[in-house]
């Protein structure tokens, strides 16, 4: 498995040497290639930035200090706030934060802020004012975006998904899912909590014990489902073929795992709602949500 994406970027995460804009570039490739529910939107945040309006994650919130230019003294001044130092969004994406960190000789970072107004002997005094973040606080929050991959990897690992090279196969989809799932819901602090976000639709993975499906019907179901395939969009054609074969085959056994069937649907039903809202696809979801309600 020396070619595996996913050892490659657990590998990198703990190299302090390889920047971590390239580490999370190389982690989206990896979500894309394990056809996850989308890309997890917070792999997508961290590497194209944050939008004002965002949520975001508790370790982009990071202490600065409040300073005013003295024109007498030509320096700059703190300025006090009651209730201590602020606490400063980094909306930036990685590599931007990488790249200022990178052209900050001084140690710190700066950021315009709203003019301030002074009152001294019965007149008000305006100044320009500036935020100062430290080099030390921003990097605190890229080692905490280091260690999220580090640890979604391990993960990945730990559940059998390496793939060979940037290929997978469906079981690996389908472990992948679920451990993204329940690593993003252990992690709130990525600014997601619960399910994996795909397409328009938040989907939870199906929870299946021995007798609770029908198997009958779901080779029946399948059986369908692999006739139909062919007329779905490029997009996910290939994925939902290879999701129906893995489906079929754990159901094709004597003693077919309900879990793993369980697991399977789950990710035919993700793959039909992110086909649109053809007759096809919603066909395939609709007798999904049949077979386990």
């Amino acid at each position: 498995m020396q070619h595996s994406i996913i050892l490659r970027v657990q590998a990198e995460a703990q190299d302090r040497n390889v920047p971590l804009a390239s580490i999370l570039s190389r982690a989206r490739i990896a979500a894309r290639r394990l056809a996850l529910p989308g890309v997890p939107a917070w792999l997508d945040k961290e590497v194209d930035g944050y939008e004002p309006d965002d949520e975001l994650p508790a370790y982009r919130h990071v202490p600065g200090s409040h300073q005013f230019f003295n024109p007498v003294h030509g320096c700059w001044r703190p300025v006090i706030h009651e209730g201590g130092a602020p606490l400063l969004p980094l909306c930036q994406s990685v590599y931007d934060l990488e790249e200022l960190l990178h052209n900050s000789p001084a140690g710190f970072l700066s950021c315009p802020a709203r003019p301030v107004h002074l009152n001294s002997y019965g007149s008000t005094l305006t100044f320009p004012s500036q935020f100062r973040i430290e080099n030390i606080d921003v990097l605190r929050a890229l080692a905490q975006v280091r260690r999220l991959i580090l640890d979604w990897t391990i993960a990945l690992e730990s559940a059998g998904v390496l793939g060979d090279g940037t290929a997978f196969t469906a079981t690996e989809r389908t472990e992948a899912y679920l451990v993204t799932q329940n690593f993003i819901a252990q992690n709130q602090s990525i600014g997601v909590a619960g399910n994996v976000s795909g397409g328009t639709n938040t989907i939870a993975p199906v929870q299946s014990t021995e007798g609770s499906i029908d198997i009958r019907r779901v080779r029946e179901f399948l059986a369908e489902a692999s006739g139909l395939v062919g007329n779905l969009p490029a997009a996910v054609r290939d994925d939902m073929r290879d999701a129906v074969a893995e489906a079929q085959a754990e159901a094709g056994k004597p003693a077919p795992d309900a879990r793993k069937v369980g697991k399977a649907l789950a990710v035919i039903k993700d793959l039909g709602m992110r086909a649109g809202g053809s007759v096809i696809a919603t066909g395939i979801v609709e007798g999904v949500k049949a077979l386990a309600p």
